[in-house]
C-alpha cells in the first residue's frame, strides 16, 4: 500500500513539474540608431523627475517574433519618478520609476506593435564616477518582476510575454554625471538601448497530463484501499 501511495505521488509531483517548467526567453534586444542623445531626464522643481523619448529611431538585433531582424522601429518612452532619489555609499544613486514603452514600426506608437508595456516600482540606478571609458552610465531595471512589469505586442503570442522575467534601459553618454537636485535625480540626456525577457506561459504537456492523472488516480485508488 505505501509502495502504491509513493509510486502515486511520485507520478503527481513529475506531472506538476512537467506544467510548471517554464525558462525565461528574451523577447527583444534593440540599440538606437546614430550617437545622438534621444533620451531626456528633466527634474521639475527639484522634486519629481521624468525620462521622455520620443520616435527614437532604433534597430532591433534580436526578437522573439517571426518577424526576422535587424528590425528597424521606433521607441517612445514615458516615466516618471515615484520615490525620491537616494545616495548609496557616496557614489551611486537610485530613484524609483513608473511609466510606459512603445516599440513600433511607426512615428507616434503606430503600425506593427513589436513589443509594448508598462512598469511600475523599478529603479533607475547610476554612478556619481564615470566608468573604464570615463563615459557616465545609468540603468532603468526592473529585474524578476512579478506584477511591476507586463507587456503587450501584436507579433508575440500573449502566452510568450505571461511572465515578464527582465525588462532594462541602458543610458549611456550622459550629459553629466547623475546628481540630485533636491529631492530628486538632476537633468540629463542619454543614449539608450535595451531589453526584455519572459518566462512563456506553461501549457500542460500530454506526458505531464498524464503522469499528473496517473498520479491522481493512484492516490485515490490508494485511500480507497485505506479506507475500506
Amino acid at each position: 500500500m505505501r509502495k502504491l501511495a509513493l509510486l502515486a505521488t511520485t507520478a503527481a509531483f513529475v506531472g506538476l513539474s512537467a506544467l510548471a517548467q517554464a525558462a525565461p526567453t528574451t523577447i527583444i534586444t534593440f540599440a538606437q540608431n546614430g550617437a545622438g542623445n534621444t533620451i531626456t531626464a528633466n527634474s521639475i522643481g527639484g522634486l519629481t523627475t521624468t525620462l521622455t523619448g520620443t520616435d527614437v529611431a532604433i534597430t532591433i538585433s534580436g526578437y522573439a517574433g517571426a518577424t526576422p531582424t535587424p528590425i528597424s522601429a521606433y521607441l517612445n518612452l514615458s516615466a516618471a519618478s515615484t520615490g525620491n532619489a537616494v545616495s548609496v555609499f557616496g557614489t551611486d544613486i537610485l530613484q524609483p520609476f513608473a511609466g510606459s514603452f512603445t516599440i513600433t514600426s511607426g512615428l507616434g506608437g503606430t503600425g506593427t506593435n513589436y513589443l509594448s508595456g508598462s512598469f511600475a516600482d523599478i529603479a533607475l540606478a547610476g554612478s556619481r564616477l564615470g566608468g573604464p571609458d570615463g563615459g557616465f552610465q545609468a540603468s532603468l531595471v526592473a529585474t524578476d518582476p512579478p506584477g511591476s512589469v507586463s507587456f503587450t505586442s501584436g507579433v508575440i503570442p500573449a502566452s510568450q510575454l505571461g511572465d515578464p522575467s527582465s525588462f532594462g534601459l541602458t543610458f549611456t553618454a550622459l550629459s553629466q554625471a547623475l546628481s540630485i537636485c533636491g529631492s530628486t535625480i538632476c537633468h540629463f540626456t542619454a543614449s539608450v538601448s535595451g531589453n526584455a525577457s519572459a518566462s512563456e506561459v506553461a501549457v500542460p504537456a500530454p506526458a505531464g497530463l498524464a503522469f499528473l492523472g496517473i498520479g491522481l488516480l493512484g492516490l485515490a485508488v490508494a485511500r480507497r484501499k485505506v479506507a475500506a
